[in-house]
């Protein structure tokens, strides 16, 4: 910095100088000592004002820089400088300082989202509008196989870029996806569906087994105890035999329908929605239901008719379950229309769902003897018609459910 002051320490010394050789001359010329005093006093006022101007223009607006430049470094907000007080020099370099100290925020910002994105355990690489690659972590070049080279085009390194961006070597076993940014750059990234499916699969097969070890025990004990019973005594007799014959085709029968049930729901056909009567369907059910059925609001439905009545059918078997201590016991169901949705809530009067969080959950069941099918088959005829299906308790008692699906375009 003392190098800065370098114009201001000549000029003092050269000035100075040349008094003294002035004065020295005018000396050596025979002036007495009277008149080079006056001389000098005459000469050190516009040498002084020439040096504070210097100082003015100079020192000062630097020792001003260094200071501010201090505080900035410092955060410090004790000192303030009005710029406008100095040259236009010091004005133009204060302001490259002060952007200086105020680095973009999206600096940090990029090389910590440059960070994360390598630690993501999934393919990701980023290309420019040219399909240029800028991007790749690590999991991109484990799964590829191949170095990721920047600057590579997305062809070389084996992508096609047809309607989006996809690898032949990620199509198996993967989800790819591409999105693009404003600024025409496309994000590439693939998700590994291997383990979240097996996962799904593994548990699937868990509530199977015990859904059906509960089912072939709850079953098969009582009735090889019976047989075995029955087969201790020397003789048979007639009315002990036909009792437990009469036992065990009942439980035969109870495990017989379990696996028609499940079987149905596994072999579900493709829904073929038409338009129907849903009076007619509701008449057709009150028949075979223990329930009274009230129907009220619209009369027709676009659905799949056998599939719609076999959802209704399990509906009001379950609401029969459910209210069947109850002697006023109904199931109101209600249809109507709401904008491109066709809206259908079946309610009871019965005490409500016991459980809403595992309503759907597959082969759960609060019933004694339920099988956690029924609701299962509702849902799976829901889904094949692009529906929803939600569950409630009412705050008067009773449940409801309500199933939307689109109507016809």
């Amino acid at each position: 910095m003392q190098s800065l002051y370098l114009p201001l320490y000549l000029v003092i010394c050269f000035s100075s100088l040349t008094v003294l050789l002035g004065l020295s001359l005018l000396a050596l010329l025979g002036w007495s000592n009277l008149a080079v005093a006056t001389l000098l006093f005459i000469v050190c006022w516009p040498l002084a004002a020439l040096w504070y101007w210097l100082y003015l223009k100079i020192k000062l607006p630097l020792q001003q820089s260094v200071i501010y430049c201090q505080s900035l470094n410092e955060d410090a907000a004790c000192f303030q400088l009005n710029p406008q007080q100095l040259p236009h020099a010091y004005q133009q370099l204060l302001q490259e300082i002060k952007q200086l100290a105020q680095p973009p925020p999206h600096r940090d910002q990029s090389l910590l989202l440059t960070l994360v994105a390598q630690q993501l355990p999934f393919p990701l690489l980023v290309f420019d509008q040219a399909e240029t690659l800028l991007f790749a972590n690590n999991a991109a070049s484990h799964a590829l196989k191949l170095p990721l080279i920047l600057g590579s085009k997305a062809t070389a390194l084996g992508f096609t870029a047809q309607p989006a961006l996809n690898h032949p070597s990620l199509i198996q076993d993967w989800q790819q996806q591409t999105i693009q940014q404003k600024n025409g750059e496309l994000v590439f990234y693939a998700l590994d569906l291997r383990h979240p499916l097996y996962q799904q699969q593994k548990q699937s097969q868990r509530q199977l087994i015990r859904v059906l070890s509960h089912e072939l025990r709850n079953s098969l004990t009582p009735m090889a105890s019976m047989t075995e019973t029955l087969l201790s005594q020397v003789q048979l007799p007639e009315q002990q035999s036909r009792l437990v014959l009469n036992r065990i085709k009942a439980r035969s029968q109870r495990l017989l329908t379990f696996i028609d049930q499940y079987a149905q729901l596994q072999q579900l056909p493709a829904s073929k929605p038409e338009w129907c009567d849903l009076k007619e369907i509701l008449d057709e059910l009150q028949l075979t239901c223990s329930i009274p059925l009230q129907h009220t609001g619209a009369t027709n439905c676009y659905a799949d008719p056998y599939q719609l009545r076999q959802l209704l059918l399990n509906l009001a078997r379950n609401a029969a379950q459910a209210c069947q201590n109850l002697p006023d016991a109904i199931l109101q169901v209600a249809a109507y229309c709401q904008g491109q949705q066709q809206i259908l809530q079946v309610s009871d009067n019965g005490p409500g769902f016991a459980n809403l969080e595992n309503l759907f959950t597959p082969f759960y069941t609060t019933k004694a003897n339920g099988s956690g099918i029924g609701l299962m088959l509702c849902q799976e005829i829901v889904m094949q018609h692009a529906g929803s299906i939600e569950a409630r308790n009412l705050q008067n008692g009773g449940a409801e459910l309500v199933i939307r699906w689109p109507l016809p375009d």
